[in-house]
């Protein structure tokens, strides 16, 4: 682990860090009952969801919610075949287990590093006849914990290989995307998982090249948002939460670092996101802590300020 590293989580404890900006009162560690994704204005009934980087982590948490809401399909990727096929099983039986039977869980190989892989698999699913509803842009690449001279423009720009052009790529994929919808509606669903890496500064200082490239990539979310008509194209961004996930472990955090971030609260904060409960929040960047009933109490603010939860130089006229 860096001296970096240790001194970031040493000052975790003292300092509070990481703590979750005051814009709203209630915040929640662990899921509840508004992001439920039994709620039936929560329902993905008859929707295909797509969802990288799903077969470990925040993003097998979301392919768990997704299948509890009712989807259709859901069809997760991932680099490892083994790991992917399994992770697939998996979520097959748990969800069967709660009495669904109806939602299929397809795992797909494949690295979004690769311009050509992405190619392919929008192609294979036109090929299928597949539209997919919702599009959870999930996978991305945690960097060293180095400066961005010491980690070297190489480096750097594989990571935005990965966390920018790829979730451009993907984006621009799934909105041009021509088979015919599997709902028979027109619109669509797109959820970034996004990172306090954005902003919190102090908190992500090891680790600039990630910050820097996760931003980027939500900022060229936000973009398009400003482009799509949301009940074309819902757009919603969010940080999952510090999540003890395998990356974090690899990062050199321990289960008693910091207060976590339930892993499936992350997962259902996307279902939530990829419903018409969230459309005051197209374009906009929030926290999965943040209480939904608090959000929706700003939907006056987000009306009069256009730069309220948006990536931007803020603070004068």
């Amino acid at each position: 682990m860096s001296s970096k590293v240790e001194q970031l989580l040493s000052s975790a404890e003292s300092q509070d860090i990481f703590k979750s900006p005051d814009l709203v009162k209630v915040t929640h560690k662990k899921p509840y009952g508004e992001v439920s994704p039994t709620r039936p204005e929560l329902s993905q009934a008859g929707r295909t969801v797509l969802i990288t980087g799903g077969n470990s982590g925040i993003g097998y948490a979301a392919a768990l919610a997704f299948g509890q809401a009712g989807a259709s399909r859901v069809i997760i990727t991932g680099r490892r075949a083994e790991a992917t096929t399994e992770a697939a099983a998996m979520l097959s039986s748990q969800v069967s287990s709660d009495g669904n039977n109806n939602t299929q869980f397809i795992g797909v190989t494949n690295d979004i590093a690769d311009p050509a892989a992405i190619e392919s698999l929008w192609n294979d699913l036109e090929a299928r006849s597949i539209s997919v509803d919702v599009l959870v842009l999930n996978a991305a690449r945690f960097s060293e914990a180095q400066g961005l001279l010491e980690r070297g423009i190489e480096a750097v720009w594989g990571d935005y290989n990965v966390n920018v052009r790829a979730q451009l790529h993907m984006a621009e994929k799934f909105y041009k995307q021509r088979a015919v919808a599997t709902t028979g509606k027109t619109q669509k669903f797109l959820v970034m998982v996004s990172s306090a890496a954005i902003h919190l500064w102090a908190a992500n200082d090891p680790y600039p090249s990630y910050g820097l490239t996760k931003n980027a990539g939500s900022l060229a979310m936000q973009l398009i948002a400003r482009e799509a008509d949301p009940e074309q194209m819902q757009i919603v961004s969010y940080h999952p939460g510090a999540v003890f996930t395998d990356a974090a472990k690899r990062a050199g955090a321990k289960e008693d670092t910091l207060d976590y971030t339930d892993v499936n609260l992350s997962g259902q904060f996307a279902v939530w996101a990829a419903s018409k409960q969230a459309n005051f929040l197209h374009g906009r960047y929030v926290w999965a802590e943040w209480d939904v009933n608090e959000l929706k109490n700003l939907r006056e603010r987000l009306e009069k300020d256009d730069n309220l939860l948006r990536i931007g130089v803020h603070g004068f006229e």
